[in-house]
């Protein structure tokens, strides 16, 4: 099964002050790539996490971008704006007998 992220859900972490919510333009399932550098700032990179994935500036410390403290929290050093875009989780369906019941 493949993982399916929820792309009209994602977040957006400057490294100074609060997070944005941000969709994709014209009501797109997912960002393009050219919407994804734009908000990154760079050449786009991602690391998977259990919950969703961060969208990341590949070139973020080469191009001296100030540490993003906030989406450092997961154990990596950020540089300049990240991106969490949150995975879909599907509830596995339960199977009961109404015998049981």
């Amino acid at each position: 099964m493949s993982e399916q992220y929820n792309w009209p859900s994602a977040m957006l972490y400057h490294p100074t002050g609060d997070p944005i919510n941000i969709k994709p333009i014209d009501d797109n399932e997912s960002f393009g790539t050219d919407e994804l550098e734009t908000f990154i700032g760079g050449p786009i990179g991602n690391i998977k996490l259990d919950n969703g994935m961060l969208v990341i500036n590949d070139k973020g410390e080469e191009m001296n971008l100030p540490l993003n403290d906030m989406a450092s929290k997961n154990g990596y050093s950020l540089y300049g704006n990240v991106m969490f875009v949150p995975k879909i989780i599907q509830a596995k369906p339960i199977k009961f007998d109404i015998k049981d019941l």
